[in-house]
């Protein structure tokens, strides 16, 4: 093939994969949450629902280098993100700032701060939280009369948090985290037997439990 033939194919290969980054890149600004990422998604954008105390008229969104991200002006407490790629963000509202992040799947999890994850819902609150981790390793066969699950449940007086992970290999180690958990002292319990004592406040927002 001459040079000048060669040129015209490179020159239309080229466009041929531009017209292709363009069109999946608009895609993906357009598509709001798309449920199931494919191979050809450069990224996954989600609005995020987010609900706050009615008297909240605005929040502000940072991301993980604290650069301003979106301003919401909410509607009694209430408000929804724009287009948002998966990350590590934070709200700030006068109630206080919450750290989170946005999942590809459009859940969200809260680090730490003023607030708590409902599913696919950011909530912020007055009210500070942190994290509770707590692993052990288990035995499977040691576990089979409950087929394998084990029931975490951090509790007190005012607050009740479960969590539900499973045993799946003859030994493994099993993680439980508790997310977006409100100042004060628990009684961590292991399929309805206490274990241990856990308080997280501003000393100790993050706790990590190693169990036997």
């Amino acid at each position: 093939m001459k040079r000048s033939g060669k040129r015209v194919v490179s020159a239309c290969l080229l466009l041929c994969i531009a017209l292709a980054v363009s069109i999946g890149l608009i895609s993906a600004l357009t598509a709001g949450v798309s449920s199931a990422p494919s191979e050809n998604d450069t990224y996954i954008w989600v609005r995020l629902p987010i609900r706050a105390d009615s008297a909240v008229a605005e929040i502000r969104l940072y991301d993980q280098n604290g650069a301003p991200v979106q301003t919401l002006r909410t509607s009694n407490g209430a408000a929804v993100s724009e287009l948002l790629p998966p990350g590590d963000y934070f709200a700030a509202t006068e109630l206080g700032c919450t750290e989170f992040t946005l999942h590809e799947d459009a859940s969200v999890s809260v680090s730490r701060g003023c607030g708590r994850s409902e599913g696919k819902r950011l909530c912020l609150t007055s009210e500070r939280t942190g994290v509770v981790t707590v692993e052990r390793f288990a035995s499977g066969p040691a576990l089979s009369e409950d087929g394998g699950w084990v029931d975490y449940t951090l509790v007190n007086e005012t607050t009740r948090l479960r969590e539900v992970v499973r045993c799946t290999g003859a030994q493994e180690l099993l993680t439980c985290v508790f997310e977006g958990v409100p100042y004060g002292e628990y009684v961590l319990e292991e399929n309805g037997a206490a274990q241990c004592r856990v308080t997280i406040d501003e000393n100790t927002p993050e706790v990590a439990v190693s169990l036997p």
